[in-house]
């Protein structure tokens, strides 16, 4: 069974004026599901979405774990985030809860039991690209 480490840590001395943040989460996932996708994407450019749709995630525990990744490093080139209600089709409008920046990235879980199921990208300016990994649970 393939299993994938995950490491987060968020450490600094003066982003608040009287305490130290320093904290380590780690974890090992068991992705087992039937779809395990690395890939990126060139996105459209400002004004069209750009549809990550691998398979209808419709099982009751159905679940997937998605890394997406900016990779540009032009300033003007964000990339906005929403998740799809349903396979195969688009966000609502205007349904954004994320804006990657350049080089910026984000983890997170998704799936059926989320009352979600694709996930839209939209670039606000160029054509940045986005890198993913989507990892289905069993």
């Amino acid at each position: 069974m393939a299993t994938v480490n995950i490491t987060l840590a968020l450490s600094s001395t003066d982003l608040f004026a009287k305490q130290t943040l320093s904290f380590t989460e780690t974890d090992i996932l068991s992705p087992a599901g039937d779809k395990q996708l690395v890939g990126r994407v060139i996105t459209s450019g400002s004004g069209t979405k750009d549809n990550l749709a691998p398979k209808a995630l419709d099982g009751a525990n159905d679940a997937a774990y998605v890394f997406l990744h900016n990779t540009s490093t032009a300033t003007n080139e964000n990339v906005k985030i929403a998740l799809c209600a349903a396979h195969g089709t688009d966000s609502a409008s205007g349904d954004w809860f994320a804006v990657l920046g350049p080089g910026e990235f984000m983890f997170m879980p998704v799936g059926s039991s989320t009352g979600f199921q694709d996930i839209d990208l939209e670039a606000t300016n160029g054509n940045p690209v986005v890198e993913y990994v989507l990892m289905e649970k069993a």
